[in-house]
């Protein structure tokens, strides 16, 4: 027998999961900086990604330092839900400039709800509702200009 420590399943999950995180993180901040800002504007597009990819940063970190919250590692459904909102996301963030916030949004949010179990029924008018409110709150609410659609008014 060997005297190193045995790292259970749900730690090297929890790792795995942090090191994502923390890419995920780095790739937003690094990204945030590539939006343009208007003249005369106090805040740009720039400052939500930032926003949200410093804790995202802390956490990812946390989860590498201290892994082991988890007990267990996900099942087949389990894992495949969470790599297929991973894929979800990063297509959301590569159609989010050609085809605008609005259709990107939409789309996004209803996968989303169907991937986590929610009929059409249920994923279309909350999809929708939740993509408008969220445009009307960072268009309108915050002032953050977001992608217009193609052959949208700039």
């Amino acid at each position: 027998m060997s005297d190193a420590p045995q790292v259970s399943h749900a730690a090297l999950g929890d790792r795995i999961a942090g090191a994502v995180l923390a890419i995920l993180a780095l790739g937003a901040w690094w990204h945030s900086h590539t939006f343009v800002t208007g003249f005369m504007q106090p805040v740009g597009p720039g400052v939500f990604p930032r926003l949200v990819s410093l804790p995202l940063g802390v956490l990812s970190l946390y989860l590498i330092a201290r892994p082991g919250i988890n007990q267990r590692w996900p099942q087949k459904v389990a894992l495949c839900r969470q790599l297929g909102m991973l894929l979800l996301l990063g297509c959301y963030a590569v159609v989010l400039e050609p085809l605008g916030f609005v259709p990107s949004t939409l789309v996004a949010t209803v996968l989303l709800m169907r991937l986590f179990g929610a009929q059409w029924r249920q994923a279309l008018p909350y999809g929708v509702l939740l993509g408008l409110a969220l445009f009307a709150l960072f268009e309108f609410a915050l002032g953050i200009p977001l992608p217009d659609m193609p052959g949208g008014s700039g």
